[in-house]
């Protein structure tokens, strides 16, 4: 049997390590309950086995279905996006929603092949805008730094 690295095969084997790594810290931290009593750890399990499931199917899909190679991996979008994300969340309470935001649009927009800046400014305050109202003012979530008045 020939062996390719497929996208499938690397996709199979990241869900399977996500899911593994989510169910290891699941069963050791969070009680499940029961089906009529639901505890904690038991969403994120049962989301954490499908995913394992998803990459189960992906992993031997791969073996019989030829799907494309996995080519050379543009390490830029991916630093910026995971840059981003760590800054977000690590900022965020001490900087607020709307600083931390802002940040995260325009790390991600970075990482795309097109920047202006006018559009990427109007999208990241819309979006933080429509998040402060929804969490903080429709949901009514304590969140740092949304309140103005």
């Amino acid at each position: 049997m020939n062996i390719r690295v497929s996208v499938d095969i690397l996709t199979g084997i990241l869900f399977l390590g996500i899911s593994l790594a989510a169910m290891a810290i699941i069963g050791s931290n969070y009680p499940l309950g029961t089906a009529s009593r639901m505890g904690p750890g038991f969403f994120p399990l049962i989301v954490s086995g499908l995913l394992g499931l998803l990459g189960a199917i992906l992993l031997v899909r791969s073996f019989f279905i030829e799907t494309e190679i996995v080519g050379t991996v543009n390490l830029r979008p991916v630093l910026l996006i995971l840059a981003g994300t760590l800054f977000f969340g690590l900022a965020i309470e001490d900087l607020g929603l709307a600083v931390a935001g802002i940040v995260l649009v325009f790390a991600a927009r970075l990482a795309g092949d097109e920047f202006k800046f006018i559009e990427v400014t109007i999208l990241a305050v819309a979006l933080v805008a429509a998040s402060i109202f929804l969490f903080a003012y429709a949901l009514g979530l304590n969140l740092p730094h949304t309140r103005f008045w």
